[in-house]
Order: structure tokens, then C-alpha cells, then sequence
């Protein structure tokens, strides 16, 4: 059985991590293919609610596997916490985690240098989750970054790790307390590296194997495809790539394997942090779609962003990823509101995802909204007629089909159509 890629196709916070979770039940392994700590996938199951950030949501299922390919991103001392998060609340990983040795580590001084360089840009900010994710990536492509396969050479290792400690304290000029406080960090960046060694390895190798032998393998994706610093809202973007694609480079499998690309959108549109989002509504409509979807960070707590749902830009992430079908995430969050609408232009048929993206001015299309409270719906019959009408504006706007459409949190909160 080949892969399935799972990628959200708006700013992120699409529940790509619920959707990942329903999916691994039939799967053998989840391997997450881009991105660091600064993602946040949240997972309700057994009663208990999970905020994991870099590793796999399959974990979650006690016989799945869970791999981190080497395109990604990872600080150790953070990965030890959600492995003991994990493990303090009864789920075992302990034989089933496999991490790219060739993956790139975020060594503590590169979020001081990223929080520097958010300062020092003011208003020009991207609004990072200060996780040190942009400096990691920056030395990745300087080609002089550290990664966990260096650490079987420890004095290589150690060159690496001070030269960067270095870089960091000349840099921003640091005073001796901090000094000291980076040294300290340094420390347990070593020692938790060192830990997190056990889990080192050949994640391509794997993921062959599986699927030589006619397992399925869930490819997961973070952030969003319009974070992606190539198709996404430049400059307003992550480092890692997003798109489906990168799920071949980070884990080591070629474009034949793929099966399928499962887009992840959001029945309405949120953006973390800074940058353009022509659908905002910056007023008590957005605050409401805020409170009644919980839109606040899972990584950093920021509230989100809230606008009606962007049908050019969903169709154009469709696109350039490929999208099989689509997955339509928090209709029930859409219930009570008298009408809806959905962008489906823009004025004088401008179009860009560059700097200039600030400056679309969106057109719409008006739909009915519905009173029913469907939170937790199954059955696609049961679903009031104007929420039937929203959910089947989307595919056809979109043009890929919507399979399956999610109503709360819980991962069983699923229609399939």
C-alpha cells in the first residue's frame, strides 16, 4: 500500500492533527516531513486531549509508528518534554519512534537570535513562534549546522555545538548573566541530544520497508501551505516547506508511492502572527468565529486571526499540491450565524501570493447559515440543508472533492460522504 499526504492548505491550525490521527488507524506508520517545535497539533482521544509540536500524531495510537524526516527541524530538550508528556499520560513510545539522523537540531542560542531579529525588524515583523526555527534553518542552507548524526562523534559534535554558542554571545553582544543562562541552556541541549540519539534512524529505509510489504504510511505535514516559502505569502512565511511535495525529499520516497494527498481546510480562514489575509474580518463577526472555535495558538496561546473562508486561495493550494480529496475541518464552529460567505475572487482579477498580496480586495459569495447544532454529527443525511449547500459550494470552488467533513474535536467527529 503507497503514501498518503496529509498537508493544510491555509496558514496552518487547519486540525490537520485530528484529521492524522482518524487516518493512522489503518495505518503503520506517520512520519512527519517539515517543521519544528513551532507547530502545534492538537489530538482529543481516550478522554485526553494532546498538544504535540514536533512529534507524530500517530504516536497517539498505541501500534502505530512514528517517524521525523530529515527535512525537519528539531530542538532535543523540547522533544524529551512531549515524550515524557506522552508517557506521563499512559502512552508508551518506547520502540516506536524512528528520527532522521541527518535532521537538523536547534541549538539554544538560536532563539535568541531570532527574538533579536523579530525586535529588530518592529513593524516589518513575521511573527515567529521565537522557537528558533528560522536561525535553524538558516544554517541548514550555510551548510555549518549541527545535526543528531554528529553527535556520534563527539568531539565533532562539541566544535559544532560551541562554535554556535559562540556565534550567539558575539553576536548579540550578551551580558554575563545571560552569558551564563546560554551556557547553562547549552548543557542540557548536550545532554538531551545525547538521549534523544537512541531514536537516530534510516527513516527512508523504513518507510520502504513498510511499504514494500503493503503498509500504509501517513505522510504529515505542519504549519500550511501558504507558509510555504516558495507558494506561500512571502516574506510572511515558515523556513520548512509545506507543501506535499517536500514529504518525498524529507523522507526518502519517491513520487510513485504516492496514493493520495488529503488537503486539510478550514470551513473559515485564520492566520497566527503577521502578514496579509484579504478575508480578515477584524470585527465581531471574526471575534465571534474566534471564541465559538477556540482560535487561540497551540503552541504560543496567540488568539487567531479570524476570516470567512478564502475559496481562490484554497483552490490554488489544491493545486499546487496536488489535492485528491479534501477534508472540510470545524463546519459546526460555522452554526448559528444567520449567513455566510466565501471569496470567490478578487477585485480585477488580481491574484498574488507576494508582497503585494495585501492588496486584493475580495469578492463574495453569500450562503445561507443554518441554527442546528451539529457538533459531533456522523451521518452526511443528519446535517441541516444549508450546512449540505456550504460543504458543496467548497468542492466546487475548490474543484477536488470533499470526501470527508469534520464536526469537533473528538476523533471519531467525522462525516464521510
Amino acid at each position: 500500500m503507497p503514501v498518503s499526504i496529509v498537508v493544510g492548505l491555509q496558514w496552518g491550525d487547519e486540525a490537520k492533527g485530528k484529521m492524522v490521527d482518524h487516518l493512522a488507524e489503518k495505518a503503520v506508520a506517520v512520519a512527519r516531513f517539515s517543521g519544528g517545535a513551532n507547530a502545534g497539533h492538537t489530538v482529543e482521544a481516550e478522554g485526553k486531549r494532546f498538544a504535540l509540536h514536533l512529534l507524530p500524531c500517530g504516536l497517539i495510537r498505541r501500534d502505530v509508528i512514528g517517524m521525523i524526516g530529515s527535512a525537519c527541524v528539531m530542538d532535543p530538550v523540547a522533544i524529551l518534554e512531549e515524550i515524557r508528556s506522552l508517557e506521563g499520560n499512559g502512552i508508551s513510545i518506547k520502540g516506536r519512534l524512528k528520527i532522521s539522523g541527518k535532521i537538523n537540531l536547534t541549538h539554544p542560542g538560536y532563539r535568541w537570535l531570532e527574538k533579536q531579529n523579530e525586535t529588530d525588524l518592529a513593524k516589518e515583523r513575521i511573527g515567529t513562534t521565537g522557537r528558533g526555527i528560522g536561525p535553524t534553518y538558516e544554517r541548514k542552507y550555510r551548510r555549518n549546522a549541527i545535526r543528531l548524526e554528529d553527535v556520534f562523534n563527539m568531539g565533532t559534535f562539541k566544535t559544532l555545538v560551541d562554535h554556535h554558542t559562540e556565534e550567539t554571545i558575539s553576536s548579540l553582544n550578551l551580558g554575563s548573566a545571560d552569558v551564563e543562562k546560554l551556557h547553562s541552556d547549552v548543557e542540557k541541549f548536550i545532554e538531551a541530544t545525547e538521549k534523544v540519539s537512541g531514536f537516530a534512524d534510516d527513516v527512508s529505509l523504513f518507510i520502504n520497508k513498510v511499504l514494500k510489504e503493503g503498509g500504509l504510511v501517513i505522510a504529515e505535514g505542519a504549519q500550511g501551505s501558504l507558509l510555504d516559502p516558495d507558494h506561500g505569502s512571502y516574506p510572511f512565511v515558515t523556513c520548512g516547506q509545506c507543501v506535499s511535495g517536500a514529504a518525498c525529499t524529507s523522507l526518502g520516497f519517491g513520487p510513485t508511492q504516492v496514493n493520495d494527498v488529503v488537503g486539510i481546510l478550514k470551513a473559515y480562514t485564520t492566520r497566527v502572527g503577521s502578514g496579509p489575509f484579504p478575508t480578515e474580518l477584524d470585527n465581531d463577526t471574526g471575534e465571534r468565529i474566534r471564541q465559538a472555535g477556540h482560535e487561540f495558538g497551540t503552541t504560543t496561546g496567540r488568539p487567531r486571526r479570524c476570516g470567512w473562508l478564502d475559496g481562490v486561495l484554497a483552490n490554488y493550494t489544491a493545486r499546487i499540491n496536488g489535492c485528491t480529496s479534501v477534508t472540510l475541518t470545524l463546519l459546526d464552529v460555522l452554526s448559528g450565524f444567520s449567513e455566510l460567505k466565501i471569496c470567490t475572487g478578487y477585485k480585477d482579477d488580481k491574484f498574488t501570493t507576494g508582497r503585494s498580496m495585501d492588496e486584493l480586495i475580495p469578492l463574495y459569495e453569500t450562503f445561507s447559515g443554518w441554527t442546528e447544532d451539529i457538533r459531533g454529527e456522523t451521518e452526511w443525511e443528519n446535517l441541516p440543508e444549508a450546512a449540505k449547500q456550504y460543504v458543496l459550494a467548497v468542492e466546487r470552488i475548490v474543484g477536488v472533492p470533499v470526501t470527508s467533513v469534520s464536526t469537533g474535536p473528538g476523533r471519531d467527529d467525522v462525516i464521510w460522504r
